[in-house]
């Protein structure tokens, strides 16, 4: 079975340690990208759709946001608890709502707020 592949934001401090946690417990199950320019084209997306929502690629099957983390959870130590219970149809669709339509969005603006910081837009 191919390495599970994981694009994340290491901008977001939360993204950033909560991969950080997975890469220590996975040992050498998961391959974690931080999202540049050239990692997000290589997996067919721009930086903003790549930062948008967590990423996940088994080969050629790229999976997002809730299934990206259930497809994570079912290859580390302890969560894989989690995988099944989320994974679970009334409570995947709740859950993606709940990502898709609240978490993922303001995480995203809040990237986007330092990025321009950075930049020094908007000073």
């Amino acid at each position: 079975m191919a390495q599970l592949e994981v694009l994340y934001n290491a901008e977001c401090p939360i993204c950033r340690r909560e991969i950080e946690h997975y890469k220590r417990i996975s040992g050498d199950d998961l391959a974690c990208v931080e999202i540049t320019a050239q990692s997000a084209a290589d997996w067919g997306l721009s930086e903003d759709q790549a930062a948008k929502q967590l990423h996940v690629r088994r080969g050629e099957q790229i999976l997002v946001g809730v299934e990206a983390f259930v497809a994570i959870w079912r290859q580390l130590p302890y969560f894989w608890v989690l995988a099944p219970i989320v994974n679970f149809k009334p409570i995947k669709v709740i859950s993606s709502v709940i990502y898709s339509r609240c978490l993922a969005p303001l995480l995203f603006a809040a990237h986007k707020r330092r990025m321009q910081r950075r930049a020094g837009v908007g000073s």
